[in-house]
């Protein structure tokens, strides 16, 4: 089992059991107590639990830090749908990107190719931890444990460094054609991303047409494609510029 995975597991506990101890966890996950000690450390310094003197309890927010498995029960037969028709954008040997989304997981869940993948997002780090023809990278920084992502300046400058082939972009709204988003840092980033990526894919529900989040990255005239479950409502079409290509089943 991988660090990311073992830790994902611990916070699954904790939030059942409301207290964990080192003895607990080296028998459950049959490691060394030198391995659960540097697991405590690191959940302590990403500030998702609070450490005791041979154990971890939960921090005010960590009960509201869904489980991986939680995650995956919102695919959706929509975000099913979208993940299936940005599969075919995928080529072996790219250089890409995929975002925090839970769309963007269901595309992970299905990809098999051998890929190189850059990610801030601890859902999409656990997922393809288990994928063997991957060679994925995790963006580390400090842990956003609401949208389980991670962001550090330095790590973000270093994307100039990086010519993506393609990058699949979440959203959580696109309210009069703005992709916005939640998280501040999180649109930092994708706002370099865009910048190095050759081909930009929207991956986004009709829905989110009517939501508009608190940070704008740009509008729909930044990406190339728009995947989404079915066609806009007509008063929303205005927003989609010509050079956009939209795509729905």
């Amino acid at each position: 089992m991988y660090q990311e995975q073992r830790l994902n597991k611990m916070l699954e506990l904790l939030q059942e059991q409301k207290e964990l101890s080192a003895k607990e966890m080296v028998d459950y996950f049959q490691v060394s107590k030198d391995t659960i000690r540097r697991d405590f450390a690191l959940l302590s310094q990403r500030q998702l639990v609070q450490r005791t003197h041979g154990g971890i309890l939960p921090l005010a927010t960590s009960s509201q830090i869904p489980a991986f498995n939680d995650r995956l029960h919102a695919f959706t037969a929509e975000k099913k749908k979208i993940a299936s028709l940005a599969r075919q954008f995928l080529r072996p040997q790219q250089l890409c990107f995929f975002d925090v989304s839970t769309i963007v997981l269901q595309l992970a869940q299905l990809t098999d190719q051998e890929l190189t993948v850059y990610s801030h997002s601890l859902d999409n780090a656990i997922m393809m931890s288990q994928k063997p023809k991957l060679d994925f990278h995790l963006m580390g920084g400090k842990f956003y444990p609401r949208n389980r992502f991670y962001y550090d300046i330095s790590q973000a400058q270093s994307l100039q460094n990086l010519n993506f082939d393609i990058a699949f972009i979440g959203a959580a709204g696109l309210n009069d054609g703005q992709i916005s988003f939640e998280d501040e840092a999180d649109k930092e980033l994708k706002k370099r991303v865009l910048k190095q990526a050759k081909v930009k894919v929207l991956l986004a529900e009709q829905d989110k047409c009517l939501k508009s989040s608190k940070y704008i990255l740009g509008s729909l005239a930044d990406v190339d494609y728009w995947i989404c479950d079915r066609k806009p409502a007509p008063d929303f079409l205005k927003h989609i510029p010509k050079t956009l290509q939209l795509i729905y089943e």
